[in-house]
């Protein structure tokens, strides 16, 4: 009995490494693949789906539209629908729908989600890709940085 137990232990721990280190290629190809598409003036958020997708339509996308009415002057959002653009999926080393990628207006990458990421989490990481942009726009524009 306990050898299944030490078994069953090993496989969970080999299955959280392996688990992990995708997430670590994936980081490092949201990275490589950000940095290459520039600097842009405003926070982005990349939102993949699919037209088969159920949780993408019923949860993820109306989540995306409720936080674009308060975001939408600090935040891009592009769309990518993976079976039309396969290419761009695999570029961001996309495996799994819907996935959100949160991503600064310099293109470093705040946040990679997963599954449904929730209004919250959003907002935090919405938050976190726009932290500096009001300032840097106060200071190009010659606007007043004290208000």
């Amino acid at each position: 009995m306990s050898d299944r137990i030490e078994v069953a232990l090993i496989l969970m721990v080999a299955g959280v490494i392996a688990y992990r280190v995708l997430l670590w290629v994936q980081h490092r190809a949201v990275s490589r693949r950000a940095q290459t598409s520039g600097r842009m003036d405003r926070a982005t958020l990349l939102v993949f789906t699919s037209p088969t997708c159920a949780p993408c339509k019923l949860q993820q996308l109306p989540i995306v539209n409720r936080l674009m009415v308060d975001w939408s002057d600090r935040i891009d959002v592009r769309m990518i629908d993976v079976t039309e653009q396969p290419d761009v999926a695999q570029q961001y080393n996309v495996w799994s729908l819907p996935t959100s990628i949160v991503l600064k207006a310099d293109r470093g990458v705040v946040a990679i989600n997963q599954g449904v990421a929730h209004e919250k989490k959003l907002r935090g990481q919405f938050e976190q890709a726009t932290a500096g942009q009001a300032l840097t726009r106060q200071l190009i524009t010659g606007q007043s940085v004290t208000g």
